[in-house]
Formats: C-alpha cells, sequence, structure tokens
C-alpha cells in the first residue's frame, strides 16, 4: 500500500483470470466476469465509486482487430505515421521516432510484437479515448458505480533510459491535475506545476500488472477526486500530447541539422538570386477584457477599443512599407479579420500560451505558407509608426542577413525591452519577448540594428505617459479616441 502526503490511502491490485484476448472477443465482459471473480474470492476487491480500471491497450488492440501479419510490420508504422521526428540505424535495422494517428510520439507508431500472437504485430487501438468510453461506460452500469478507465501503453522518454507506461486512452478520469494559479505548501505561487496523473495511474497500475505476466487490467483505488464526468479539459488521453506549437523537440538532431542546411542553403541561393527582398510581417494582438492592463487606472479609456486602435494605425503603416508583402495577426479575438479588413491578409489563431507561443504560431504559418519570405515579428502597440521608418529597420536587417547575421532586433525607446525582430528566409523564429527583452534577444544572437533612437519603430505605447507625449505622432485611428 501507497500512503501520499496527504492522509489519502492509494492501493492498486492486479486483476487475474482473463484468459487470452482475440478479435472479436468482447473485452468489456471478459473483463467483467474477471473482476467478479477476484471480488468473490477477495471482497475487498469490490468495486467502489471512484475507482480507476488500467487497462493495457495490447488487449484492446487483440479485441478491435487491430492486427496486422508480421511481415507487413514496416508497411503498418508507415501507415500509422503522420510525421517522422527521427530515424536512427543500427546493426539489426532502422528505430523511427514518429507521431502516429492517436497524436503519440514514440518508436515505431505504436506497432509492436510483445504479448501478441507468434507471426503478428499489434497497431494501437484506432482511438484510444473512444475504447475507454465504452469499456467505462459498460462497466460503470455492470457495477453500478461510477469509475475511471485508463487504457494504457508503453513508450520510452527522452534522455531517460527504459520505458514506462503512459495513458494513451482516458475516460472519467482528470489526467492532468492543474495546479496552475494555486500555492504550494510555502505559500509559493505554482506558475507551470500540472501533475500528468493519467501517466501517474497507467505506471502504477503497470508495477502491479507486470509486463511479462499477461496480467492485462489493474485497478487503482484511493484516487477518487480525479474521477469526474467526461467534461475539458484533460478528460482524454490525448489532451496529454504536446505536439505542434508547444512541441520543443519536433526533430531530432541530424533532422534538424539536415532541415536548417536546407533552409540555409535556400535562403542564400534566394539572397544572391532576387532583387528586391520581400517580406512578411507578422503581429500578435491580445485583445478583449485583459488588453492594454497598464492603462487600467487612465480615466475615460476603453482599453480594448484603445488596443484595437493601435493595431489599426500599427498596420496602416505597415501596409504602406515598400517592402512589405503581406501582413498576418496572430489572435484569439473572434471576428477581428471582418473588423480589419484588408489590413490583413490572414488570422491566425492564438495557441494561448502567451506571447512567444502567439510570435511562433505565426512565424510557422509565414515559414510554411511563404518559405523564401524574410519574416518582422512587430509589437502591435506602435500607433506611432511611420512606414519609412520601417522600411529602413528591414534594410538593415537584409544587409545584417547578407553579412551572415540571419536574426535581428530593434529595441524599443527606452533601451529594455524589443519592438521588432526580423529573420531571413529559412530561419526559424525563436522570440525572447518579455522583461529585459533587448538583453535577451542580444544573449540569443540576434543583431541589434543601429535603428536611430527617434525611429518611429521604437516607440511603443505602453503606457498613459507615453500615450500623451507621443500626441502629435499618433495614427488616426488613436487620435480619434483619446485626442
Amino acid at each position: 500500500m501507497i500512503r501520499p502526503s496527504s492522509a489519502a490511502e492509494l492501493s492498486a491490485w492486479a486483476v487475474p483470470g482473463i484468459r487470452e484476448v482475440v478479435p472479436g472477443d468482447d473485452l468489456a465482459a471478459l473483463v467483467g466476469d474477471a473482476l467478479e471473480a477476484d471480488a468473490r474470492e477477495h471482497p475487498e476487491h469490490t468495486l467502489r465509486p471512484g475507482d480507476v480500471l488500467v487497462v493495457t491497450s495490447k488487449v484492446v488492440s487483440k479485441a478491435e482487430g487491430r492486427v496486422v501479419a508480421a511481415a507487413d510490420r514496416e508497411d503498418a508504422i508507415s501507415a500509422e505515421t503522420v510525421r517522422v521526428v527521427a530515424t536512427r540505424a543500427y546493426d539489426g535495422g532502422i528505430t523511427r521516432i514518429v507521431e502516429n494517428r492517436q497524436g503519440v510520439v514514440g518508436a515505431a507508431a505504436g506497432v509492436d510484437a510483445s504479448n501478441a500472437p507468434d507471426g503478428v504485430v499489434l497497431l494501437l487501438p484506432e482511438d484510444p479515448d473512444a475504447s475507454a468510453r465504452s469499456l467505462r461506460d459498460t462497466w460503470s452500469a455492470r457495477f453500478g458505480v461510477q469509475l475511471g478507465v485508463i487504457v494504457s501503453d508503453t513508450l520510452g522518454r527522452t534522455w531517460r533510459i527504459g520505458q514506462t507506461d503512459v495513458a494513451i486512452g482516458a475516460a472519467g478520469v482528470r489526467v492532468v491535475d492543474d495546479l496552475r494559479g494555486q500555492t504550494d505548501a510555502s505559500g509559493k505561487p505554482l506558475a507551470v506545476t500540472q501533475p500528468a496523473v493519467g501517466d501517474e495511474l497507467a505506471a502504477l497500475g503497470d508495477l502491479v500488472k507486470g509486463k511479462a505476466s499477461g496480467c492485462p487490467m489493474a485497478v487503482v483505488r484511493g484516487v477518487s477526486r480525479l474521477v469526474v464526468d467526461d467534461e475539458p479539459p484533460f478528460t482524454t488521453g490525448r489532451s496529454l500530447t504536446r505536439t505542434g506549437q508547444g512541441d520543443m523537440f519536433r526533430l531530432g538532431t541530424d533532422e534538424a541539422l539536415a532541415e536548417g542546411y536546407r533552409r540555409g542553403l535556400a535562403a542564400g541561393l534566394a539572397l544572391a538570386a532576387r532583387g528586391e527582398p520581400r517580406w512578411t510581417v507578422v503581429i500578435p494582438f491580445k485583445g478583449g477584457e485583459g488588453a492594454k492592463s497598464r492603462f487600467a487606472e487612465t480615466a475615460g479609456i476603453d482599453r480594448r477599443q484603445l488596443s484595437l486602435a493601435f493595431l489599426t494605425d500599427t498596420l496602416r503603416a505597415v501596409r504602406c512599407a515598400r517592402s512589405m508583402e503581406r501582413v498576418l495577426v496572430v489572435t484569439a479575438e473572434a471576428g477581428l479579420s471582418d473588423v480589419l479588413g484588408d489590413l490583413v491578409d490572414s488570422v491566425v489563431p492564438d495557441p494561448g500560451m502567451g506571447l512567444n507561443a502567439a510570435v511562433a504560431a505565426g512565424a510557422s504559418a509565414a515559414r510554411e505558407r511563404w518559405p523564401e519570405s524574410f519574416v518582422a515579428v512587430l509589437v502591435g502597440d506602435l500607433p506611432a509608426l511611420r512606414a519609412d521608418d520601417l522600411d529602413d529597420a528591414l534594410r538593415l536587417a537584409v544587409d545584417a542577413a547578407k553579412g551572415g547575421h540571419p536574426y535581428a532586433f530593434v529595441p524599443d525607446h527606452d533601451g529594455t525591452g524589443t519592438t521588432a525582430i526580423m529573420a531571413a528566409p529559412g530561419a526559424a523564429v525563436a522570440s525572447r519577448f518579455g522583461a529585459d527583452s533587448r538583453l535577451r534577444h542580444a544573449e540569443a544572437g540576434f543583431r541589434e540594428l543601429a535603428v536611430p533612437a527617434g525611429s518611429t519603430l521604437r516607440l511603443d505605447i505602453d503606457h498613459a505617459l507615453a500615450l500623451n507625449e507621443a500626441r502629435d505622432r499618433l495614427g488616426e485611428a488613436t487620435r480619434e479616441l483619446v485626442v
């Protein structure tokens, strides 16, 4: 028995008596019969409200007929793969780390011969969350109690030796214990703490089931606080996957180097061959009730309208820049493209993970659509911006790229922040906006551009005093609102 730091008791046990599962079997009935038999032998194992049933994906796959001939293993891996992360050759063949159709990143797309009959390999369940829901519904109805279900599979871990079980499917279980916004035992705020309790439950189930025992099922008791209805967030196995914009390790080292070389070569050839470089401008925008929080104490100002006016004036200046070709805005504001009209070419959804994540989303969209374009990221609070000042800075950025500096930035008027970053074609964009961003961009290898102190590109308006001082230089939309 495991005793957590709280007074609650946590216990887990394997469920014996489940025969070999074959395609077409009623898995819920087979396991249900085994649960009843185990409870007769051990009355304390009678299911209670809040128990979590951990079932290995192998038996789910077998029951669902996710079985292919071993000779077709490589073709099966390819069919299940949506993205290759890394490949490595070894004496016995090639290991492929991929993202599969279930969103899981691991070896061989989850195609596995272990605990499978001779001559066949198993694919992961088509939809592990749907499988978990079906099992949960059947078992909860049969035993008359609210249960949670975890479908588990075995994965390796980056930078760690060995494997562990994780939750690839879930139903009725909160798989992430989101503690952000709470405080720790010493009263310090928790900003990022999100224990992956679904994976912890899967690993605990594996400890009592064992890898080589042939037992596919475990019951975990003592976590009833995690057994909930299927309302998001974090009540599915897929919600535990970190892919897309949140993925900091999207490629293996060799693959990243090869991709960087390819992009760099293409960018160099493009710079040598083209005439006037063209730019894609990305502007992240945070509107809504939380916009322009530093103006909260300023009487008579509607912060939502002010943020939109700032953005409008910034966009109007960008549109007049001679080297600008297109503009993307990254935002979570619904209907913003209708409001801005021809001022933007595309609106990219904000992933909701902060300013730098929004920048990454916009820059990634720009790279995918226009890989040969220079990319500039501007803050959206430049209502005094003049197109000539922007063009001057963009020319400096092109000169820096030709001199071997693919990344550049423009400091703000205070000298501590950043109003713009630039990247040459093929260069990935990883911004460092936030406190002391001038220093952080310089430390990250960005080249500081010699933009004059009086340039309107450096004049970000982030508080009431700056707004008042810039009254004579404001764009039309902001001037109409505050003057």
